[in-house]
Order: C-alpha cells, then sequence, then structure tokens
C-alpha cells in the first residue's frame, strides 16, 4: 500500500536517433516515489513506437505490448541510463542549494545532462504554462559536467607552471569545490572537435594510481584481441586523468551546422548494462544466457561466445575482480544486441579478493583457471579454440610492465601488481600445458 507520502511524477522517453533507428517517442511512465526509492512503475508504449518496424523491448521488464505495464522498481535499462554514484553526488548537491533534502530514483534519472546520459534515450516533462517541451536537464545544472579537451590540456599547463596543485585544477574543471576529490570515481564529459570521450578522474581513497592502471587494462585488452575505445591519458601535476572514446556514439555533435539529412550529426546507440540483460544476474553462465536468446545467425551467436570467454580470461589474467556486471554491456546494433567494447577493468592488487561475478559458481581467484576450462564447456567452446584464445591474452598480459612505464607509472607500483598478475598468469598458463 502507497501512503500519502508518496509522490507520482510522469516522464516521457524518448529514443533518438541510431544508426537502427530514426528518432522519436517511446513512450511515457508514471513513477511512484516514497523517500528516494521507487515504490511503483507504471510504463506505457507510445502506439507510435509499436508501429515501427524497428520497434523494440526498451528494457528487459517491459516487453512490447499495448498494455501498460505495473513494476515494483525502476527498469534496468532507465537504472543504466540514470547517475552513477559521482552523478548523484553532485545532484544531491543540487538539490540541498534548492532545500530539497532527499534524492529520489526519478531525480538520479532525469538529473544527468541530456547531453552526457548513457545509451540512447532521452527524457522530457510536460512543459510548465509558457515554456517549450525540453528534454530534462537540458535546461538544468549539467551532470556531469561538459568539458572541451582544450580545457583539460590547459588545466595541465597551469600545473606544470605552477600556477595551481592538481587538486585544484581538477576542482576548477568540475566546478565542485573543495571538496572534488572526495568519494566516488569523478567524471565528466570531454569533446574533442564535436566527438564525446568520457574523462575519468583520480579519487582521494585510490589505494594505488588507479587511472593509469585502468588505461594499462585497456591497452592489454586491446593486445590480448578484445574490442575497446581508444585510451589516452593527461598529466595534471601528479595526476593522470584517463580518457576514452565513447562506444554509444557514432559521428558528433555541431553546434553550428545543424543535423541533415546525409550528416546526421552525433547518433545515440541503445545499450543495456549485462546487469540488466540478466535481469541482475551473478554469473557469466547469465551473460550467456542472454546472448543465446539473441535474434541472431548461429555463427554470430557462437562468435559472441567466445568472445565472452576471452574477456573472462582477461579478467582473471589481470585479476580483475571488481567485475560485476554492470561493468560490462550490450549495444543494439543491426536490430540486436552486441557485447559492447570492454570498459572499467582494473587489476586488484590484494591477490585474496574474491571476484564480484561468478565463473560458473567460483569466485575464488585461486580457482578461476579451473572455472573457466568448464565455462568452456558451458559454452560449446572447443579445447583448441579457448587455449588460442588463452595463449593471446597471456602474450598481451606478460607485456605489462612495458605498457605500466609507457602510460607514466612509478615503479614502486609495481610490486604489488606484479605478484597478483603473475600468480594468476602463472595458474593460467599450466592449462596450456
Amino acid at each position: 500500500m502507497v501512503t500519502a507520502n508518496a509522490t507520482t511524477q510522469r516522464v516521457w522517453v524518448d529514443a533518438a536517433a541510431t544508426p537502427d533507428a530514426a528518432a522519436g517517442p517511446v513512450g511515457w511512465m508514471d513513477v511512484v516515489t516514497l523517500a528516494e526509492k521507487a515504490v511503483g512503475v507504471t510504463f506505457s508504449y507510445d502506439p507510435t513506437y509499436l508501429a515501427r518496424p524497428d520497434a523494440y523491448a526498451v528494457s528487459p521488464e517491459l516487453p512490447l505490448g499495448t498494455k501498460p505495464r505495473v513494476l515494483r522498481s525502476m527498469p534496468g535499462a532507465f537504472v543504466d541510463s540514470s547517475a552513477d554514484s559521482w552523478g548523484q553526488k553532485l545532484i544531491r548537491r543540487q538539490l540541498r542549494a534548492e532545500g530539497v533534502t532527499l534524492l529520489s530514483e526519478v531525480d538520479a534519472l532525469v538529473g544527468v545532462s541530456d547531453e552526457a546520459r548513457t545509451g540512447a534515450f532521452r527524457f522530457r516533462e510536460a512543459p510548465s504554462a509558457g515554456e517549450e517541451e525540453a528534454y530534462v536537464a537540458g535546461r538544468a545544472a549539467r551532470v556531469p559536467v561538459v568539458l572541451d579537451l582544450r580545457a583539460l590540456r590547459a588545466a595541465a599547463d597551469r600545473t606544470r607552471a605552477g600556477a595551481s596543485s592538481s587538486e585544484q585544477a581538477i576542482a576548477e574543471l568540475l566546478d565542485a569545490g573543495t571538496a572534488v576529490l572526495g568519494g566516488a570515481r569523478p567524471k565528466a564529459l570531454v569533446r574533442r572537435k564535436g566527438r564525446a570521450l568520457l574523462a575519468k578522474f583520480p579519487a582521494p581513497d585510490d589505494e594505488h594510481d588507479a587511472i593509469r592502471w585502468e588505461a594499462v587494462s585497456l591497452h592489454l585488452a586491446h593486445a590480448a584481441g578484445l574490442a575497446t575505445s581508444r585510451v589516452r591519458t593527461i598529466e595534471i601535476g601528479e595526476h593522470a586523468v584517463l580518457l576514452v572514446d565513447r562506444f554509444d556514439r557514432v559521428g558528433k555533435a555541431d553546434s553550428v551546422v545543424p543535423a541533415r539529412p546525409g550528416n546526421p550529426g552525433e547518433l545515440r546507440i541503445p545499450y543495456w548494462s549485462a546487469r540488466t540483460a540478466t535481469g541482475d544476474g551473478r554469473d557469466y553462465l547469465d551473460v550467456a544466457r542472454v546472448i543465446r536468446a539473441m535474434d541472431a545467425p548461429r555463427g554470430v551467436i557462437r562468435a559472441q561466445l567466445r568472445d565472452l570467454w576471452r574477456r573472462v580470461a582477461f579478467t582473471v589474467a589481470v585479476h580483475c575482480t571488481d567485475d560485476h556486471l554492470r561493468n560490462l554491456g550490450f549495444l543494439r546494433r543491426e536490430s540486436a544486441w552486441r557485447l559492447c567494447p570492454v570498459f572499467d577493468v582494473e587489476p586488484d592488487p590484494v591477490q585474496e579478493r574474491l571476484r564480484s561475478t561468478a565463473i560458473v559458481g567460483v569466485v575464488d581467484p585461486d580457482a578461476a583457471p579451473e572455472a573457466l576450462v568448464a565455462l568452456a564447456g558451458e559454452l560449446g567452446i572447443k579445447t583448441s579454440s579457448w587455449k588460442r584464445s588463452l595463449a593471446q591474452v597471456l602474450v598481451a598480459v606478460e607485456s605489462w610492465p612495458d605498457v605500466a612505464k609507457r602510460v607514466g607509472l612509478a615503479e614502486d607500483e609495481f610490486g604489488a601488481m606484479d605478484a597478483a598478475i603473475g600468480h594468476r598468469r602463472d595458474a593460467l598458463a599450466m592449462l596450456l600445458t
């Protein structure tokens, strides 16, 4: 039973232009919120969307149909499009300035900059009298902050010249005051000649140089034959900022020349996290189940399963234990879901840490090699095939010291990582004998 303290907000959902679909309305939802939690969501598809030949269920809990769907929580795909912990921190600060003490799930959804949000969704609210209809947060403060690459480079120049400290320069960039580096990982959307990049900044509670280690991991993943976005770092004083091309955008935004036929500008690609796609799965077998259910040729499905296995093998080889299923995702391309490029992968210096996602029920890192063999069997991958993949992964990971030096990591950080990565690498190499 919903109490009188609950509030209801209506939000219209659009899907922006993508390589597979034209822009247009998707539907609307009424969200009942009690305190900060959504306790009821009623979603209805727009008839014009249902009539489209390329219409698809925008979240697993929302199958296509004319009847409203009633849920007890926010649909997973909309959670994927909401503010992360860093963005929620900034939204809370904005709300406090307005005298609001609670951050509802609707606030976390609509408080994200329309330009920056993940995937293809856009959100609208009914305009007040005299107002033009607009996408929410298009008229609000931007969360996350949107920067031009020149601003990052200027901040780096200021620190090199001794005009400001790294912390001051980053605080100025993110417009978050002296507390900018507190708590969750700070992020920003960066524009370079109209193209979208994600910038990740260091956090004060990092016990090692997490930004540079993530850069190392992404370089190694690429060398291991995995799809990755382009990655580089910018040095701001003693800190590094990671720049990653966004994989959910195609083309570039142009504020001078409007989009037109033949020059559509920046296109948005639908995205689901693996957590959403699996319905809150906890094992890589759950991800495999989603891949097998894809509406795709058998050869494509087999290739996706082999890709999944290689990704899991890579996370084992670099001892990435923060492999929860929001750090894995799917993009909708050619009217089907496909694994997106690797992201948010970083070695863990603590050898004993358990994995976030199970491999055939196994979370103990010491048992991961045997679990990988079992996973290959479950995925129908031949021994000769997974051994070739594993050999390529191990060759790539072997080069980590050279890559680490290239991205500017201090050698005093090598010891703990060498122990963690070396231990996993040696155990995996035994599988090839």
